[in-house]
């Protein structure tokens, strides 16, 4: 696995990672990380931490940043402009992927999209992915109005602050994240937790975030890395990137995997096309 010898003489791989707290924790569990990858791969390696995701997209871009740490909107744009390639998906939970959910109370009146018209609507914040902008997408995609369909929005910061505002009846509908049966398409667990709630609309799967590497890094070494990660769970590399990542093992993504993300893409709200400015909680880079 001596990826130094790969033929375009690449000889350090470097990680970069994007976060808003537990920084020197983050950066300590960044640098274990990469002392490991380095010793499983045979070659120097290094690590970036950075506060904000365009430094860090742009650092992957550049070719100064070799693998990265990215939230599930910004990988999939930057994979159908052909500027990164997803090589792995963390699993926590015994899941790489949620929905998003559109719900209100089981006795509420409004049960598809068309009965929305001018309902008060709980998010969670302007750049959650499954508290605002995947279903918000889906819906537009659906054909419905967004501006008729919502009247008053409230931003409330939390998922179960969500769940707590549509119980109440402080808000019409709320919009929180979800896990459905892949066989069945029977929901197993919502953000509303035990609260009686039904789904007027989902979108999904989408993967809860994704590990890219630049379109720079030689096919032999992304190969290597996915291997260092997957192929012996025991070894120094992959329980640190567990640690670092919050994860219980990795997925291999296929082109399926971001297929139905990546149909939403041109159907977000227009800020959500530019790249976000911050990063996320580091336990939960995707909402």
């Amino acid at each position: 696995m001596a990826a130094q010898n790969v033929s375009t003489g690449h000889r350090s791989v470097r990680v970069g990672i994007a976060f808003a707290s537990h920084a020197s924790e983050l950066r300590s569990r960044l640098g274990q990380f990469c002392s490991a990858l380095g010793a499983a791969l045979g070659m120097r390696s290094s690590g970036l931490g950075v506060w904000h995701y365009h430094r860090l997209l742009e650092a992957l871009e550049m070719g100064d940043v070799d693998v990265a740490w990215l939230p599930p909107i910004l990988a999939a744009q930057a994979a159908e402009r052909g500027r990164v390639v997803p090589i792995l998906l963390p699993v926590r939970g015994d899941a790489a992927f949620y929905s998003t959910a559109l719900f209100t109370r089981e006795n509420a009146p409004w049960k598809t999209p068309a009965d929305l018209k001018g309902v008060r609507v709980a998010w969670v914040d302007r750049r959650s992915a499954a508290g605002y902008l995947v279903i918000r997408a889906h819906l537009r995609k659906s054909g419905v109005d967004i501006e008729s369909a919502f009247g008053a929005d409230q931003f409330l910061g939390a998922h179960d602050a969500v769940a707590r505002a549509v119980h109440d009846g402080e808000a019409d509908v709320g919009a929180t994240f979800a896990h459905f049966d892949p066989e069945t398409g029977a929901l197993v667990r919502g953000g509303w937790g035990p609260l009686p709630m039904r789904v007027i609309a989902s979108a999904g799967p989408i993967p809860s975030d994704v590990i890219a590497t630049g379109t720079h890094v030689p096919p032999e070494l992304r190969s290597a890395i996915v291997a260092a990660l997957t192929e012996n769970v025991a070894n120094k590399a992959c329980e640190s990137a567990l640690a670092l990542f919050t994860a219980e093992r990795f997925l291999i993504p296929d082109e399926s995997h971001l297929a139905p993300l990546k149909s939403l893409l041109s159907d977000l709200d227009e800020h959500a096309r530019r790249l976000p400015p911050q990063a996320p909680k580091p336990s939960s880079p995707i909402r």
